[in-house]
């Protein structure tokens, strides 16, 4: 049974006549919304989550789960994140179960030849939720939703909150968070709203920064689909990177006389700050001076790229960049 996700998202409650559901599709925030909302339902039951990965490495796992019977509560929710075909072996088994249990399926975007979507779609008694890429209409309407018992919501807030947050529903929900936890009187200010959204942009691009010059493709990925990027920090976001590389730099010059990074970095000034010093000796082994000097030639030539061609989009070619940088596959222009 194919059901809507606006609908689900308008009466959760009407996914509770299912045990067996399967939400899949694209949009990474609606599918975490709709997985958090449906366990909310689930107040008194033992909450089981697992990966398609674990049942490839032991294929009893799922079935002991259903079949265990949980001490602390009568019912029993089970979350099969990141699901896919190969879950169809264990399928039939799954679905004639007679115990007192809920199984929620995640998986990403399933093609219309799918036999593990078709299984769902076809029969009543399953629930499928297709979560399709959000449109501006539908963050709005979401916004609005979520803070329409706030004083002050109007459309200039509102595109405020959609810039800030890339047009990513997972970034929306979590200023939306951040707007309700601050805002307790239920009253926006204009001005103090920017810098809420604002405050912690540059914390999250540090973040972007090291996973991409410590190689984590996977953090990388994940932290990238959810930044809000600007167009006006393009400079700056390379800026950061340079500057990064700068001081790997320099360490390493001076660790030419010390032969001891510890010691190296203990030199350096402006002194490193201590929460930061482990990450830079992790760069420090990953980085030696000639890669250093090719990645600052590289950054600086992608600046003087967008520099000179005003054209082309900018943000589009720094993050190419930060991913070139994390794969150690960049090119001179």
């Amino acid at each position: 049974m194919i059901l809507k996700s606006f609908e689900i998202e308008n009466n959760i409650k009407k996914i509770l006549q299912y045990n067996f559901i399967l939400i899949y599709g694209e949009n990474i925030g609606l599918k975490e919304s709709l997985k958090k909302n449906i366990v909310k339902l689930n107040k008194k039951a033992e909450i089981i989550n697992l990966y398609q990965e674990d049942l490839n490495k032991n294929k009893d796992i799922l079935m002991n789960e259903i079949k265990n019977v949980s001490l602390f509560s009568e019912e029993k929710v089970i979350v099969l994140n990141q699901t896919n075909e190969k879950i169809l072996t264990e399928l039939d088994s799954i679905l004639d179960t007679k115990e007192k249990i809920r199984i929620i399926l995640i998986a990403d975007l399933l093609d219309k030849k799918s036999k593990l979507r078709a299984t769902f779609e076809k029969d009543n008694n399953l629930a499928i939720i297709p979560c399709y890429s959000d449109n501006d209409i539908t963050l709005r309407k979401l916004i609005h939703n979520e803070l329409k018992e706030f004083n002050n919501l109007n459309q200039d807030n509102v595109n405020m909150i959609l810039n800030y947050s890339n047009l990513n529903r997972k970034t929306i929900l979590n200023n939306l968070d951040k707007i309700k936890s601050f805002y307790d009187k239920k009253v926006l200010v204009e001005e103090s709203l920017e810098t809420l959204l604002n405050s912690d942009r540059n914390e999250l691009f540090e973040n972007i920064r090291d996973a991409s010059l410590i190689g984590d493709k996977v953090k990388l990925n994940n932290l990238l689909s959810n930044f809000a990027f600007s167009n006006d920090d393009v400079f700056i976001y390379l800026n950061m990177i340079n500057f990064r590389l700068i001081k790997l730099l320099e360490i390493h010059r001076v660790n030419d006389d010390y032969n001891d990074f510890n010691v190296s970095i203990t030199k350096i000034r402006p002194p490193i700050f201590w929460k930061d010093k482990s990450m830079f000796l992790k760069l420090l082994q990953k980085w030696d001076k000639q890669r250093i000097l090719e990645a600052i030639t590289y950054l600086g030539q992608t600046e003087e790229k967008i520099k000179k061609n005003s054209y082309l989009n900018g943000l589009t070619i720094v993050k190419n960049s930060i991913l070139n940088i994390c794969t150690n596959s960049w090119a001179y222009f």
